[in-house]
């Protein structure tokens, strides 16, 4: 309940920002041009909250967080007296409407190079793209454990979101890659991963697992160190020590898995494990708070410290991606232009059909990961913020009527016929566009349940 609650939180804060910032694009630009603006509203529905402002603009805040808008004095909608319709949409030369429509997506995009700004500046935790044990195409490649990717076809890469954003593209291309690594012995070699031998039409989702891509993780054998006194694990008659080799009768591999396996069951639950070459069980009747987080259900064990040698190799996997005030300015520049260049080889993707409508997302996701996002702290909430506006700004550039693409292209054909378009023609555009957006939302939606089912 408390997930979903700030679920909810961080959608209205994240959607709030970002159509704030979008509907302020038309806004200023509108008011710069001389063209009453009669309502600017965060939101679609009855206002909840509106005041005057001294123009007479109706600020306003409405209750369905999934948009707003910017309405404008306009002869086609109202009756507008002589001496104010200087100052109506309408009458305004074709290149002032459409810097006020383009003003919306612009400022998106300025939003986000100010967000990854902050982002390098504040500083990102991350982690080496660092490989684990290789399968499938990986091995097949050459690919070993501990391999650093350090560039794909000559393009730097820093972090396991550029790894995957590169090869998912690649992937549904079916195209063979180069992929530069460092070795565990400090060597850079160069190898090729032949994305060629991919299964047809398969998923995004299981495109990595396809690959035989895999993040090196810490091995932690399912091993007993210091149990918490008087927990059900210790109260069972486990010791510092025992090997657990399987929960229900299910064999168990490392520690990895055991924890994954309990955090899926109720009590009772019963644990074979291993004690100086004997086999014996311990039947786990009941889960308790944790001590030291109370919203976790626990049985009160601990794995065994690893070796400090892999312990110090762990910790060198684990960096800061930041930069100084200067220096952030063109990384986030050169940010904008890999995920904007993404996004749109995305979209082609989907248009011809090489990428599946299961990647379309709605609101129920966005909270999901607004949510995930800022609970790992404030430069990855300002990463999907970023992420989130560039995508708001692209998809409003979109030729559908209804969004600030297809009002643009109106406006191409009005300049190119010399006249304004008939008004039959205009409500026709919008009905279709309005068909068009409510069943992208409906499948986008529908992924959505689908995902969290699941």
């Amino acid at each position: 309940m408390m997930t979903a609650l700030t679920s909810i939180f961080w959608l209205i804060i994240t959607l709030g920002v970002l159509v704030t910032f979008h509907e302020l694009g038309h806004f200023l630009l509108a008011r710069l041009f001389g063209v009453k603006v009669l309502r600017f509203s965060v939101g679609f529905g009855k206002p909840i909250w509106s005041r005057l402002d001294r123009y007479g603009t109706e600020i306003a805040v409405a209750p369905i967080p999934l948009g707003g808008y910017v309405k404008m004095l306009d002869e086609r909608d109202c009756e507008v007296s002589e001496d104010i319709k200087h100052q109506a949409y309408n009458h305004k030369p074709a290149w002032q409407k459409f810097l006020i429509l383009f003003a919306g997506p612009a400022f998106n995009f300025i939003l986000a190079f100010v967000l990854y700004w902050m982002m390098f500046v504040v500083g990102k935790p991350e982690i080496k793209p660092t490989i684990g044990e290789p399968v499938k195409l990986m091995q097949k490649a050459g690919f070993f454990t501990k391999d650093q990717i350090i560039a794909i076809e000559g393009e730097v890469v820093k972090t396991w979101s550029d790894v995957s954003m590169y090869l998912i593209t690649a992937g549904l291309d079916h195209r063979d890659i180069a992929v530069t690594v460092k070795t565990e012995q400090g060597t850079i070699r160069d190898r090729t991963l032949a994305l060629s031998q991919l299964p047809k039409d398969i998923k995004e989702s299981k495109m990595m697992a396809a690959i035989g891509l895999q993040p090196w993780k810490m091995p932690v054998p399912a091993i007993m160190g210091d149990l918490t006194a008087r927990l059900p694990a210790a109260n069972a008659g486990l010791q510092r020590g025992d090997l657990i080799t399987a929960i229900n009768g299910k064999a168990i591999a490392d520690w990895y898995a055991l924890s994954n396996q309990i955090s899926k069951l109720s009590p009772p639950i019963i644990l074979t494990y291993q004690r100086q070459g004997q086999q014996h069980e311990a039947v786990i009747k009941r889960f308790v708070a944790d001590p030291d987080d109370p919203k976790r259900q626990v049985i009160g064990i601990r794995p065994m410290e690893p070796d400090k040698e892999v312990t110090d190799f762990a910790r060198s996997l684990y960096y800061e991606l930041s930069y100084g005030p200067l220096q952030a300015m063109p990384m986030a520049w050169q940010e904008m232009q890999k995920i904007t260049g993404k996004s749109l080889e995305m979209m082609g993707k989907l248009l011809v059909g090489k990428a599946s409508l299961e990647n379309l997302s709605g609101p129920i996701t966005i909270a999901q990961v607004a949510n995930d996002s800022a609970g790992r702290g404030f430069s990855w909430y300002l990463s999907f913020l970023a992420l989130i506006s560039l995508s708001l700004g692209i998809i409003n550039l979109l030729p559908i009527p209804m969004l600030d693409g297809g009002q643009i292209l109106f406006l191409m054909f009005e300049k190119i016929k010399g006249a304004p378009l008939s008004e039959q023609f205009e409500v026709r555009a919008q009905l279709m566009g309005m068909l068009m957006l409510v069943s992208l939302m409906s499948l986008a939606i529908y992924n959505d349940i689908l995902r969290t089912l699941s």
